[in-house]
């Protein structure tokens, strides 16, 4: 079974391919225009497709632009967050945001397993 790309490919071909060279002849009960009609949904779509993939690239193109922008304004909001007496780093706002509470991150001390320990002990 193909994909799209290889319908459109195929379609074209065809189309091209008979168009240039027995552009008055019938097959399979049809004419060069019988066809053009046939396969005219399709053509209409993907040309649509074509469109909606310009306008996606313009679409995540400005949002790359903003980004910046936007990513100031959230640092700026987070910082005012952490350093509002009432909410600060330890709030629960602060960790809403997706940021983990200081009060709740780990120390940074690191404690051998049970397993390590017998090992280690062992030599």
């Amino acid at each position: 079974m193909g994909t799209r790309k290889d319908t459109s490919a195929r379609v074209e071909e065809v189309l091209g391919a008979w168009e240039k060279m027995r552009p008055e002849k019938s097959f399979f009960g049809m004419k060069l225009d019988d066809f053009k009609k046939r396969i005219q949904g399709f053509m209409d779509a993907k040309k649509e497709v074509a469109d909606l993939e310009v306008q996606l690239a313009h679409a995540v193109s400005k949002r790359e632009a903003a980004s910046p922008l936007a990513m100031k304004a959230v640092r700026g909001v987070v910082s005012a967050v952490k350093g509002d007496p009432d909410e600060g780093e330890d709030g629960e706002l602060y960790s809403a945001m997706g940021y983990v509470p200081q009060n709740q991150r780990s120390t940074g001390l690191k404690r051998p397993r049970k397993a390590e320990a017998a090992n280690g002990s062992a030599e």
